[in-house]
């Protein structure tokens, strides 16, 4: 139904292991005061979090309504998916019209 836009994961650095057991991952890279990280890294660091902040903003925007943040006890097939789609377009226009 739905189609996979990204072949890779985009992670915060808390997710060091992952990497190990999902190949196309990307993890920003971690500096220390001994070694702190390059510019080039640094500019890499922010290219993955910016695309990784604007997910977490369209996930916040689609849980601002409430039937996507309680339980749904639900009866019928794909009334989820279709509360999931209503969520959706509703923060798209609201991103269109804001």
């Amino acid at each position: 139904m739905f189609r996979i836009l990204y072949a890779c994961a985009k992670l915060v650095t808390g997710f060091q292991g992952i990497d190990k057991q999902h190949p196309n991952t990307q993890i920003p890279k971690k500096g220390t005061r001994k070694r702190p990280l390059s510019p080039e890294q640094k500019q890499e660091n922010k290219i993955i979090s910016g695309i990784r902040i604007t997910v977490e903003h369209a996930i916040a925007g689609i849980k601002r309504l409430g039937c996507m943040t309680q339980i749904l006890r639900n009866r019928r097939p794909f009334i989820d998916d279709t509360f999931l789609l209503l969520s959706a377009g509703l923060w798209n226009f609201h991103l269109r019209t804001a």
